[in-house]
């Protein structure tokens, strides 16, 4: 090829090839980058799926439970009001005044038809104690293994010798029955009280407990 008569020069070619292929690989990288930007974006996208939506009743129901999720944090998040105190009821002092006391004297047994003192079934005591007494009486279980006869129980002063009145109580059978003797009066000061057996018949009967029973004012 000549320009003015005459052919270009080898340099001049040199460059313009230079000069088309650099382009091309600019048009290439431009090429590539934004497929390669294409492919993050969709990358990174979520596409939802719509066939796995969920349908109208679902939302309805969703948006039921969601509203009274709501309304219960919202009660629970109203502060609540102090409990108001009210006062304790009175009880008058005189319903707790009474009391009771148990005196035990123990167990025994006797198969003699005069009146004797059971071996170990004795106690000390004082009357002023125990403060204002209201009532004291007396009380034993008896059992009679025959049956057919009667067995008796008192309660002795053994420090002034004699009985303690009132006191007698008595089974017929053989049945075993708590027995509880009249209100009895309790000598004044401290004395020794004796538990007493006897039988109708001689045939052994038995004093599974026996005891004294007090209630105070």
């Amino acid at each position: 090829m000549e320009e003015g008569g005459k052919f270009l020069s080898p340099k001049i070619i040199f460059r313009t090839f230079a000069f088309l292929v650099l382009l091309n690989l600019l048009f290439l990288d431009i090429l590539l980058f934004r497929g390669q930007k294409t492919e993050i974006i969709q990358k990174t996208v979520p596409i939802p799926i719509v066939s796995n939506a969920c349908p109208v009743s679902c939302l309805e129901e969703i948006k039921e439970a969601t509203s009274s999720v709501k309304l219960a944090v919202k009660v629970l998040a109203t502060p609540t009001l102090a409990p108001t105190s009210v006062p304790p009821t009175q009880v008058p002092a005189s319903s707790f005044s009474v009391k009771e006391f148990f005196v035990p004297f123990g167990t025994g047994s006797n198969a003699s038809e005069d009146w004797q003192d059971i071996p170990g079934l004795r106690a000390t005591l004082d009357p002023e104690n125990y403060g204002s007494i209201k009532t004291v009486t007396f009380e034993a279980t008896v059992r009679i293994p025959t049956g057919n006869e009667v067995a008796y129980v008192r309660l002795y002063n053994a420090t002034d010798n004699h009985p303690v009145w009132l006191s007698d109580v008595s089974l017929a059978g053989g049945t075993p029955q708590l027995l509880v003797s009249k209100p009895i009066t309790l000598d004044s000061g401290s004395k020794i009280y004796q538990v007493q057996m006897k039988t109708s018949l001689k045939f052994q009967a038995f004093l599974d407990q026996s005891r004294l029973h007090i209630i105070t004012n």
